[in-house]
């Protein structure tokens, strides 16, 4: 496992996919920072501004797209330059090499993330503010965000080592990123419908609120049970969470995050012990 694991390390320095996405999310982050500052400049009422606090996590819901495309690339070099068969050959053992690549690949996207934390701090901090709040808050919900992407990593590693054709991978990949981002999307917007609506009618006084009506789009019951925990369990639905300063159950969302994380690694070692290399 460590011959398997420095090797891994030693490639990953010198992957030229993980540091273009690395500098590409910094830049990005720096970008909308100065963004923000600017659009703050513009705005006469403090109470109004934008705060570090909002723009913090505000990528970490795209996040799985940009993963990725990290590890479908990385993974998938070891199908086309027949890594994975010549580490059988030496004796490694299909767990290890599986376990190995996982970690790899976490620590590649975690990199990707505190760069991401690191671009919007930097320029954050001194154009629009320090964080707003207790700042054990501000560690606490950058703990979870790495929990989710431990999660996402665990997702994305099982699709990759189980797809031999690099193209195939990434692409596939991709569009799994994009469909948690887009589930997590839905179920979010579906929460955040109101109980009850009030519209707007003309009359002899003008434009008047009528009475409110219970909102037909609204998801009560067991139902709405079920949304917020698959909200808070799906990995991009937790960034959601985070992008807008709602995560209510810190321990729950680690807990699912773990829970993600054994299921799909135990599930692709399982699955990969099985798979026909040839």
């Amino acid at each position: 496992m460590n011959k398997l694991l420095t090797a891994n390390f030693r490639r990953m320095k010198r992957d030229v996919d993980l540091w273009i996405v690395s500098a590409a999310v910094f830049i990005i982050c720096i970008l909308e920072a100065v963004d923000v500052a600017r659009q703050n400049r513009m705005i006469g009422q403090a109470a109004e501004k934008e705060t570090i606090n909002g723009i913090l996590f505000e990528f970490l819901p795209f996040f799985a797209i940009v993963a990725a495309i990290f590890i479908a690339l990385f993974i998938g070099k070891e199908y086309s330059f027949g890594t994975i068969r010549n580490k059988l050959v030496v004796g490694h053992t299909r767990t290890n090499i599986y376990f190995s690549n996982y970690i790899a690949a976490f620590s590649g996207t975690l990199i990707i993330y505190l760069l991401m934390i690191s671009g919007v701090l930097a320029a954050g901090i001194p154009l629009i503010g320090i964080w707003q709040g207790k700042i054990g808050k501000m560690f606490l919900y950058i703990l979870i965000g790495a929990f989710s992407v431990m999660a996402i990593s665990s997702v994305l590693t099982m699709l990759s080592m189980l797809c031999t054709n690099r193209a195939i991978t990434a692409v596939s990949a991709m569009m799994l990123g994009f469909a948690m981002m887009i589930i997590a999307s839905i179920i979010y917007n579906q929460l955040a419908q109101p109980e009850m609506t009030s519209g707007v009618e003309m009359t002899l006084n003008g434009l008047q609120m009528t009475e409110p009506k219970p909102n037909p789009y609204y998801i009560g019951g067991m139902q709405r049970k079920i949304f917020e925990f698959l909200l808070q369990f799906i990995p991009a639905g937790q960034g959601i969470l985070l992008a807008n300063d709602e995560i209510t159950s810190p321990v729950l969302n680690l807990l699912y995050s773990v829970v993600v994380t054994i299921v799909f690694n135990i599930g692709g070692i399982l699955i990969f012990r099985k798979k026909d290399l040839k």
